[in-house]
């Protein structure tokens, strides 16, 4: 319901359900959407992120995670007023806490400045999210996300773009509600798919081997 109040109505919608058992597929089917059925067994978050975006036809391809709630009707036409510089590969946005946030959540989501109400341009680092992201079309058909990862595919993503000469937006005006209300069990299960691809790349071990046969372009910036 959220996503269809938009203010923005150019858009489709496509689901890709990984065996979902908690009646996600009946509520879905109410609305004019398109739906995608993988084996749990095939899931990655790079393999989900790509089989749906494949099937996408605008040059804005948005990502909301299953838990995340736009909360605010501006949320798609915000991430859309991020790509005003063609140089731009990628807008992720504001995260807010839902009132049954744990302690955890509020932990992670200030460490990773998705609460930050000031907007950014990124050229190198790994901030990004796909909980809440929108990434160019036509750069993403050069650089798809990473589906040999168990987690952490977009940070991987921001940091594989960054070296390519492109900048990622921090937009605060599109913003959800997420958070997990995980327990210290859940989280160190979340985080030992993570951090191994976190340290990776931070340690400059990360690489993408599967792209050497793309020849990626960047955008010609427009000219004043």
């Amino acid at each position: 319901q959220a996503i269809f109040r938009q203010d923005e109505q150019d858009f489709e919608v496509i689901l890709v359900d990984s065996g979902s058992t908690d009646g996600t597929l009946e509520i879905a089917r109410q609305f004019p959407i398109r739906i995608i059925q993988i084996r749990p067994e095939e899931f990655t978050y790079g393999y989900a992120l790509n089989l749906g975006m494949r099937e996408a036809r605008g040059e804005y391809l948005i990502a909301l995670s299953a838990h995340s709630l736009p909360a605010s009707e501006r949320w798609l036409s915000s991430a859309i007023a991020g790509f005003t510089d063609p140089l731009v590969a990628g807008v992720y946005g504001r995260q807010l806490p839902r009132p049954n946030a744990s302690i955890f959540d509020l932990i992670g989501m200030q460490l990773s400045g998705v609460m930050s109400t000031k907007p950014n341009r990124l050229t190198r680092g790994m901030g990004f999210s796909n909980a809440n992201s929108a990434v160019r079309r036509s750069i993403w058909l050069n650089v798809p996300f990473d589906e040999r990862l168990p987690g952490a595919e977009d940070l991987a993503w921001a940091r594989t773009v960054h070296r390519l000469g492109y900048a990622i937006v921090y937009q605060p005006a599109m913003v959800v509600y997420h958070s997990h209300r995980e327990s210290l069990p859940k989280l160190l299960r979340r985080l030992r798919h993570d951090q191994p691809v976190i340290l990776r790349i931070a340690l400059g071990l990360y690489d993408r081997p599967d792209l050497k046969r793309h020849r990626v372009r960047r955008p010609q910036a427009e000219r004043s």
